[in-house]
């Protein structure tokens, strides 16, 4: 998906909308950051794992990371 399809489908959403991300295991996350970060297509993928890893690579994609973590403290869960 790249931005501006994001943008499209986030415009037909009422403004105070919550976007969150799936959780390490499971549940949901708010996004706590946009990070910028590089990638390629991880070839030979198996189903579990994501379609690219980070890369430094001179021809890897600009890509966007929603990043979001749970922020409670280890020990308060």
């Amino acid at each position: 998906m790249t931005a501006s399809e994001l943008i499209e489908q986030l415009k037909q959403l009422p403004p105070d909308t919550k976007i969150v991300i799936r959780g390490y295991e499971d549940g949901y996350n708010d996004i706590l950051q946009l990070k910028a970060i590089k990638i390629k297509p991880l070839i030979n993928s198996n189903w579990y794992d994501g379609e690219y890893v980070k890369s430094k690579d001179e021809d890897a994609i600009e890509a966007i990371d929603l990043f979001g973590e749970n922020t409670k403290a280890k020990d308060d869960l």
